[in-house]
């Protein structure tokens, strides 16, 4: 049975409104695993969250990671909570 993961990773911040602007998600070579991908998470250009493959599943790398949140509901649904870059 193949299960199906959303992932959503939120931005906290102080200012309401505009703050899904400027967001990127780059798919890049990985550095150290040749010939598998990973995901930048950018906002207004500087680097956020690096998501990477894991041998269960992903992994979530990132120096701003505040918080994770698992919601009910289907399909399972893992809330990563980011603060602002400064």
């Amino acid at each position: 049975m193949r299960i199906t993961y959303v992932i959503r990773l939120r931005y906290t911040s102080t200012q309401k409104g505009g703050d899904m602007a400027n967001i990127e998600f780059r798919v890049k070579p990985h550095g150290i695993l040749p010939g598998n991908q990973m995901v930048e998470f950018c906002r207004g250009g500087v680097f956020v969250a690096g998501i990477y493959p894991h041998e269960d599943g992903i992994r979530i790398v990132s120096k701003y990671m505040d918080g994770i949140e698992q919601e009910p509901g289907y399909p399972p649904t893992v809330v990563v909570q980011l603060s602002k870059v400064e």
